[in-house]
């Protein structure tokens, strides 16, 4: 189950054009590559970022953590170059291209 909250949710929105309620099908993405954000975590809580596609023509980046159980999603918005390359490297090399 995915949550977030309905403030970060409208910031979300307004900061990067996407409601975290709408990206939660990135997490459907069979090559998504997630990585632990070791910066950003703390005692108290883990977080993660991933890229994956989302509807088939974007790639995303997602801000996570884990919240009993739940995936709580902290920030989306679309990929900088560099993680498009990223992503496009790791897709080619899992999906079997050059």
């Amino acid at each position: 189950m995915f949550t977030w909250t309905k403030r970060k949710d409208r910031i979300n929105r307004k900061k990067h054009g996407l409601f975290l309620s709408e990206v939660t099908d990135v997490f459907d993405d069979p090559y998504l590559i997630e990585f632990y954000d070791k910066v950003h975590s703390t005692a108290e809580e883990e977080r993660y970022s991933c890229l994956g596609r989302w509807q088939d023509f974007m790639v995303l980046s997602v801000v996570f953590t884990e919240r009993g159980g739940d995936i709580h999603l902290i920030t989306a918005r679309e990929a900088t170059s560099k993680e498009r390359r990223i992503y496009e490297d790791n897709y080619r090399k899992e999906a079997g291209g050059n």
